[in-house]
């Protein structure tokens, strides 16, 4: 059957109108599909994506339990649903008590990238796919400049990165190997997304607002193994007791990664070297002579648990170990991620604003020596702030707050160090820079979520260089 026949005439319902759900819109109107876009935000505010969309693609907005959309429920045979559309949605709900299907924008996208390239008919799809509470846009982008330098395949890093798989099917070809980032929201919707590599990177605390409970954002997490088999790998976070457990359910070759511990079998670093036994032949991995922690550029013991992923994924795919070395040495760093913006009178500026939950600030501050003045706050995703106490406590010497959590925070953190209030980012670093003194870091790790404020991570960080400039 030619994938175009597969949605030809199929009523679809795509809920949310940003990035993802403009090109799964646009991806399925293209395949035949009958595609009506519900969105709750106004006209004016979506104008742009409304012009990108494909001729023929109906958009309905306003509140979704409006009648007009109602109607439309019984009557289509597919629900899509943005990364940023919860399960209690009115549409959503409405679906499934109707048995209709409801999925992620990733799973429709693989499920038409699998049937154009003849997927099914092999033991595993080239596809490597990225999940954790941090660190999946760096580790992505690793394990692409592994890919990329072996020069042997076409690799594409899309998903949850910020570019929807949707919108790069027409750039795959049977050479492709797709590197994804995929979040806990895109893997609530998922039935048949089948990755040859898996990877969790870790399981903490975030998007309690969303999940409710650890336990349903751990199950969500683990979706990314569901449909593997015995030919695939799972790549596991030795250190991480949920990740862990995940070891009893996976049905794929499982390969632990540790920077702390020396393991048995899998990747870890022994006497400051990295180290890869998958088969008990260990493999001292080298650039020229072994490659060393001290030759990962990125800071952070974080990312060397990062670098360690990008290695075994090489091995995976058979690039050669000097190839790998060369890909780590030469890597550094990604904007918005422990990102040093300039120093000025011995103060150094870090841009962390991707540091979007508490676990991600505290890898943050284990990264840096004090003094820091730290800079927290955004919109509140449910977590406790209680976590951070001691790293607080040892090294920071001001917390500066804004945003709508700030007086949580406060709460939760009060007594561990002065802690200032202020209204905008701007008034955020001038006070940094007139509390610290020089050997002082000036740490911008929210620990939040941007939403009250800015448009996304990448708006406020760049909000934090524009006045760290001024100065």
């Amino acid at each position: 059957m030619r994938i175009e026949e597969d949605y030809k005439g199929k009523g679809v319902i795509v809920i949310g109108l940003a990035r993802s759900g403009l090109a799964v819109a646009n991806l399925l109107s293209s395949q035949g599909a009958r595609v009506t876009v519900s969105d709750e935000k106004n006209r004016r505010e979506l104008r742009d994506n409304i012009k990108r969309l494909r001729k023929g693609v109906k958009v309905i907005l306003g509140r979704q339990d409006s009648p007009k959309l109602r109607s439309l429920v019984p009557e289509c045979d597919l629900i899509v649903i943005s990364p940023g559309v919860p399960q209690e949605n009115r549409l959503v709900e409405r679906a499934k008590e109707a048995k209709i299907p409801v999925l992620s924008e990733v799973e429709v996208a693989f499920n038409i990238a699998g049937a154009k390239l003849g997927w099914k008919f092999m033991p595993s799809p080239p596809v490597v796919a990225v999940t954790g509470t941090n660190g999946k846009t760096t580790t992505c982008e690793l394990i692409g400049a592994v890919l990329r330098r072996d020069r042997r395949r076409n690799v594409i890093v899309a998903g949850n990165i910020g570019t929807p798989l949707s919108s790069v099917l027409g750039q795959i070809t049977r050479k492709t190997v797709l590197v994804l980032e995929i979040s806990s929201f895109q893997l609530e919707n998922v039935e048949s997304f089948h990755p040859y590599v898996g990877v969790i990177l870790n399981i903490t605390s975030d998007h309690m607002d969303r999940h409710k409970t650890m336990a349903n954002y751990a199950k969500a997490k683990a979706n990314i193994l569901k449909k593997q088999t015995e030919n695939d790998f799972c790549i596991l976070n030795a250190e991480d007791s949920r990740c862990r457990l995940l070891e009893r359910k996976a049905k794929s070759q499982v390969i632990f990664f540790s920077s702390r511990t020396v393991l048995r079998k899998g990747i870890f670093v022994e006497g400051g070297k990295i180290v890869s036994d998958f088969d008990s032949k260990a493999k001292v991995h080298s650039a020229k002579g072994g490659l060393s922690v001290r030759d990962v550029k990125v800071p952070g013991a974080h990312n060397l648990e990062n670098v360690l992923v990008a290695i075994a994924v090489g091995e995976i795919f058979g690039v050669p170990t000097n190839v790998i070395g060369r890909a780590i040495q030469t890597f550094r760093g990604l904007e918005h991620r422990l990102e040093t913006v300039r120093q000025i009178d011995g103060k150094t500026f870090v841009n962390d604003s991707k540091a979007t939950n508490v676990d991600a600030c505290r890898r943050a501050l284990e990264t840096f020596p004090g003094p820091i003045i730290l800079i927290m706050g955004g919109y509140d995703k449910g977590a406790p702030y209680r976590p951070l106490v001691s790293l607080i406590k040892d090294k920071v010497t001001a917390l500066v707050l804004l945003g709508q959590a700030a007086p949580r925070i406060e709460r939760e953190l009060i007594g561990l160090a002065p802690i200032y209030r202020v209204d905008d980012m701007r008034e955020a670093v001038e006070l940094s820079y007139t509390l610290s003194q020089p050997g002082s870091s000036i740490l911008l790790s929210p620990a939040c979520a941007s939403f009250d404020m800015y448009s996304d991570f990448e708006e406020r960080g760049k909000d934090f260089k524009r006045w760290v400039r001024e100065i």
